[in-house]
């Protein structure tokens, strides 16, 4: 069999003297088309797909594909019937396009696991946020840029800004966590911390992003001051004030103001993006209570939770360390991570 090297050099001779051999198979030709010339902006999808596809060519370079049809019809049939290698963004982000399948944990599960994970294998929970938050960071990386780390350090000289909102539970924490991580990626983060947590954990979590000169807000900061619309402006703002431990009809103050602002805010074109779940959402049946909150972007941790089903957007599954005796367990599995990436987009 040809190798990937030899194969690539091949196509593009080919492709450009448009003198392929009738008998070099049509798939391939095609699958590789399509790699070149895809159709989303985002580098997430490309990668996503990027294995599926090359390893789609290995086996349909055999010579027992070959066909005696013209390359352009043979193409040309192949873009109506073959839409699982289509790179189209709607199909990227169209669960039913999707062959990755994560499970669902509700309420109550996402809540035993959590506990099995600190008892069984022995995680503790400052492992679990270092990792949680890990993931987040590279999620909104990952919106920031498409993944394109070149942009990400020639952007014409200016940060991306990102502001976290922070609850004072666990998934605070790993919106704390992230905001660290970011900083070291690169990008300006704020924090907005209303209530900070006085367990040691957060305090230490808390300094951690005072030294890397984060700011730390009890609010966000107002929009209405069209003098300082600059200082309001973010790329990306994360909502990490409640997660699956959320319970209640509707979220209090101040994060009931919280949650308005950042509505506003995306209205005014920042990307959105809730830790686990949506802020003010139930954890199995999604936004029951009317709060019109729906974030652009979901970064789900270990598994989806129900709730997930009712999400429109582009959602990421992050959390790289459930062993695989606990996710049978629940019925669940962590996605085909690639490479040493800590989120996979669904």
């Amino acid at each position: 069999m040809l190798t990937m090297n030899f194969r690539a050099s091949f196509l593009a001779a080919s492709v450009v003297s448009h003198t392929t051999s009738t008998t070099t198979s049509p798939l391939f030709i095609h699958s590789h088309i399509v790699a070149r010339s895809s159709l989303p902006s985002a580098a997430s999808c490309m990668r996503t797909r990027r294995a599926f596809v090359a390893s789609s060519s290995v086996f349909l370079v055999a010579p027992s594909f070959a066909s005696s049809q013209p390359l352009a019809a043979t193409t040309t049939s192949l873009q109506r019937n073959s839409t699982a290698l289509s790179l189209s963004k709607n199909s990227c982000n169209d669960p039913n396009m999707s062959n990755i399948q994560t499970g669902y944990l509700n309420a109550q599960d996402a809540a035993a696991l959590d506990v099995e994970l600190m008892s069984t294998p022995g995680f503790s929970l400052e492992q679990l946020m270092e990792l949680a938050g890990l993931s987040v960071a590279e999620a909104v990386y990952e919106v920031a840029f498409g993944g394109d780390g070149e942009k990400a350090s020639n952007d014409g000289g200016r940060k991306k800004r990102v502001l976290l909102v922070c609850g004072p539970g666990n998934n605070g924490g790993d919106g704390l966590v992230a905001a660290r991580h970011l900083a070291h990626f690169g990008l300006e983060s704020t924090i907005v911390y209303p209530k900070q947590s006085s367990k040691q954990h957060f305090v230490n979590l808390v300094k951690q992003c005072e030294d890397m000169g984060i700011p730390i807000l009890q609010e966000i900061p107002s929009t209405n001051d069209r003098s300082k619309v600059e200082e309001t402006k973010y790329d990306v703002i994360v909502d990490a004030i409640f997660g699956f431990s959320f319970h209640g009809t509707a979220p209090r103050e101040p994060y009931a103001t919280a949650i308005s602002q950042m509505v506003q805010l995306q209205k005014e074109q920042s990307v959105l993006l809730s830790v686990d779940v949506p802020s003010g959402w139930d954890v199995d049946g999604g936004d029951l209570t009317g709060t019109n909150f729906h974030p652009d972007v979901l970064i789900s941790l270990t598994a989806p939770k129900l709730s997930a089903k009712k999400f429109e957007g582009r959602h990421f599954v992050g959390g790289r360390f459930l062993p695989p005796s606990i996710a049978e367990k629940y019925g669940i599995q962590m996605p085909p991570y690639p490479g040493v990436s800590q989120v996979m987009e669904l």
